[in-house]
């Protein structure tokens, strides 16, 4: 088959990913509705605390700021999570991806067709959570102070998302279990590693083991670009760091992934439990 022959069965088969999904995930079982629901609940547990216990010397529009950035990456985190790992979790437990596989098709079908949804929703969840922030506290105050160091963290971020996707689905490849792992990982690393909170904020001892991982670099040069924080690195290696870096971590999660992958058609599927 042709390039372009093979391209269009691709782009086909995404396409029918795509609408699949929407059906299925978002009308039929109201799974758009209800995550609406939840996300609004979960951002009021969030913020009103922080109407209680901020510094009343401190600008709420900063405050309020701070907060909306914070919750940017921990749900941009989320979408990798559980849009992009848990897909391939569920993707197992439903019997789809013996299919993919023995259809001759890419798993990254799979992946492709949900990204536009992902960034659908995440681009909701966003205005949603600005919204909240501007009636409870303050509107947040986003000013690009560096667009070029803005959208290198941009691209940087994607990249650890992609490559933080492959190494949690290679991990529930090979456990055959996703509960502890996804839970542990999905709200401990974001905190941990300085998504929420800036890097000279931290605790010594959490900040050097931030900056260990390639989680903290994309969220701290997002937040310097912005003007919300000073680095704890020089410019120039933070620059660099979080170039290659994130680019190292994609090779070796892709890599990983393929790994485990070889191992799944060797050895068979393990049981997926949900926790």
């Amino acid at each position: 088959m042709s390039f372009s022959g093979s391209l269009r069965l691709f782009m086909n088969s995404v396409k029918t990913v795509f609408v699949s999904y929407v059906k299925a995930e978002l009308l039929r079982s109201k799974g758009f509705f209800f995550g609406l629901i939840s996300l609004a609940i979960w951002l009021a547990v969030l913020m009103l605390p922080m109407t209680l216990f901020r510094d009343p010397e401190t600008p709420a529009s900063l405050i309020s700021t701070y907060m909306f950035v914070g919750i940017a990456v921990f749900q941009a985190y989320s979408v990798s999570t559980w849009d992009w790992g848990w897909e391939l979790r569920d993707s197992l437990f439903r019997g789809v991806l013996e299919n993919v596989i023995v259809s001759g098709s890419s798993i990254l079908v799979m992946y492709v067709g949900i990204i536009p949804i992902s960034i659908g929703w995440l681009a909701i969840s966003l205005s949603i959570t600005y919204v909240m922030l501007s009636a409870i506290i303050a509107p947040p105050t986003l000013h690009v102070a560096n667009p070029t160091l803005f959208l290198l963290g941009l691209v940087s971020l994607m990249i650890v998302l992609l490559a933080y996707a492959m190494i949690l689905g290679s991990t529930l490849i090979a456990s055959g279990t996703s509960g502890a792992v996804v839970e542990f990982v999905s709200w401990i690393l974001p905190i941990a590693t300085g998504g929420i909170t800036p890097l000279a904020n931290l605790p010594h001892t959490m900040r050097l083991i931030a900056l260990l991982t390639p989680f903290s670099y994309p969220a701290e040069l997002l937040r310097y670009s912005l003007g919300l924080t000073t680095l704890v690195i020089h410019e120039e290696i933070m620059i660099v760091t979080s170039t290659l870096y994130p680019t190292a971590f994609l090779v070796f999660s892709y890599f990983y992934f393929k790994k485990q992958l070889r191992k799944l058609l060797r050895e068979g599927i393990k049981t997926v439990s949900l926790w």
